[in-house]
């Protein structure tokens, strides 16, 4: 507990990657960069049930990027309405709203290059998070454009480019670092809409200057400060963070599904203060789907069926465990659980749920990529323990919860207005296994893991043993077969906030009545 403190108190003090207000969620990544903030907040809620509800306020249409919430102003994106079913899409919408009332203030058009399936599993052009800070709010359109207004909703500045290669899954999310977002994007700005299809970027190759890159610009006026010098892969969920002597740092990856270009696949830490290679370590069958977490003193990463601890200074191996050999597994045996001892998970294909892994304190969390499990490394220990979590849970007023444990049903994917926006038929799954799925945060001592299907487990993190007794409450943001998210939860204030396809919703805390504990 004490080096849970320490490190906490690192970030808080050392660290200032956004310098945020205390109440701010200003990133996807939260006020640290690291999805995890002290506090407290409801851990049971359902909106099936109006339980712990605040407000809920409809949305234009579909989107998948995170609630940012800075002072009185929450700002999303989704994509533009439509007035009948649909399949692809192109423009978004910035939309603000009022954090107490969840009336919306404004919204603003932010142009696409690209179209893409609405909705998708493997994201689509709303996945990147608004970014804000106290005076100036930025929207990424990943289709190919990013724009900066201040909190009124007037224009600042704006960019425009065209994507590079097929890939739907554009997965890095804008952060604040000093006076500064750092955004990701090829470097190109006149390339032909030819090369956001498949044929049309294999025509040009895999040559560096098509390399998608991160890059720093004031968020005041758009000048760009700086262009990394290692390439990030699509995939990639880049994570800022700060080093012992409080120098920032970027982990970044690269590798994946459908050969992305960058090379060599593996991971590079960057400095934060111009974008160079502190170090770079190549490693062999590295997939960039999941974020590239990192403390001051370990980074951990997903590599195959291994998890790997490495040194944040020089990349250097500092420890190495399998995923699926003599690990824990709770899990449900007619009706009851069990836990069975230095046992081995079977039929590993591939370690994670994209984009679900999450570090706090020693603890290394994600979702399995194969069954429904929890899982988690404990990085000094080496440690490996899954849990068995139900798939789904049909809630009606006056009736018991009914969990179900496989034969997840399928979604409606109906927006507001009840149209139904989306092309391919997966995009209507459970949300486990292969999909960009949403990130889990941390607020005290409870971990919210939501999935697609609007289901948000609540695991007491620290717990001793990750058994039936960690998982506090499996909450909801919807009725089953009607909510859809690939959204992380934010928090602000004492408040939760999510966003589904359907609906923006600020969850609310009922004192007194089962509210988390802050960690300090």
């Amino acid at each position: 507990m004490l080096r849970l403190k320490y490190f906490l108190f690192l970030q808080l003090s050392l660290c200032g990657i956004c310098s945020p207000l205390a109440a701010d969620w200003p990133q996807a990544s939260g006020p640290h960069g690291n999805f995890v903030v002290g506090g407290k907040a409801v851990t049971d809620f359902s909106l099936t049930l109006d339980k712990n509800i605040r407000w809920v306020t409809p949305l234009p249409s579909t989107g998948q990027g995170g609630v940012i919430v800075v002072g009185d102003r929450v700002f999303v994106t989704s994509h533009e309405p439509v007035s009948a079913d649909t399949e692809l899409g192109s423009d978004i919408v910035g939309l603000c709203f009022d954090a107490k009332t969840g009336n919306e203030l404004w919204q603003r058009i932010i142009p696409g290059v690209r179209e893409t399936d609405l909705s998708s599993l493997f994201s689509d052009n709303t996945a990147a998070s608004p970014a804000a800070n106290q005076k100036h709010v930025v929207f990424v359109n990943v289709g190919g454009s990013v724009q900066t207004f201040n909190h009124d909703g007037d224009l600042q500045w704006s960019r425009k480019w065209t994507p590079f290669g097929r890939h739907h899954a554009r997965q890095h999310e804008p952060f604040l670092l000093d006076d500064g977002v750092v955004i990701g994007r090829v470097n190109l700005d006149d390339l032909p809409l030819e090369v956001t299809t498949k044929s049309g970027a294999k025509k040009l190759g895999r040559g560096v200057k098509y390399w998608n890159r991160l890059q720093k610009r004031e968020l005041a006026t758009g000048d760009l400060q700086w262009i990394s010098a290692a390439g990030t892969s699509v995939h990639s969920t880049s994570m800022s963070g700060c080093f012992a002597d409080g120098t920032y740092g970027i982990l970044t990856g690269r590798g994946g599904g459908h050969q992305p270009p960058e090379e060599p696949f593996g991971l590079s830490m960057l400095k934060g203060s111009d974008g160079s290679v502190l170090w770079e370590r190549s490693l062999k069958g590295y997939a960039a789907h999941q974020n590239a977490v990192w403390n001051s003193e370990f980074a951990a990463t997903f590599v195959q069926d291994h998890h790997m601890a490495l040194d944040p200074q020089t990349g250097e191996t500092i420890s190495e465990v399998s995923l699926s050999d003599n690990i824990t597994l709770t899990k449900q045996v007619d009706g009851r659980y069990e836990t069975l001892h230095r046992t081995q998970l079977k039929g590993m294909r591939k370690p994670l749920t994209y984009q679900t892994n999450l570090l706090v304190g020693d603890y290394h969390y994600f979702r399995s990529h194969h069954e429904y499990l929890l899982g988690r490394v404990h990085v000094p220990s080496g440690k490996v323990e899954y849990l068995q979590v139900p798939v789904q849970v049909q809630r009606l007023p006056s009736e018991r919860d009914l969990f179900s444990w496989d034969n997840p049903v399928q979604n409606d994917m109906k927006n507001a207005k009840g149209h139904r926006v989306t092309q391919d038929r997966r995009n209507a799954g459970d949300g486990w296994g292969h999909v960009s799925a949403a990130s889990p945060i941390v607020v005290g001592d409870y971990l919210y893991m939501p999935t697609m299907l609007g289901i948000v487990y609540v695991v007491r993190w620290q717990a001793p043993i990750l058994d039936e007794n960690a998982l506090v409450a499996v909450a909801d943001l919807g009725p089953l077969g009607e909510t859809w998210t690939l959204s992380s939860l934010s928090y602000s204030d004492g408040n939760l906030y999510a966003r589904t396809l359907k609906h923006l919703i600020c969850i609310g805390i009922d004192p007194g009545d089962n509210v988390g504990q802050s960690t300090k």
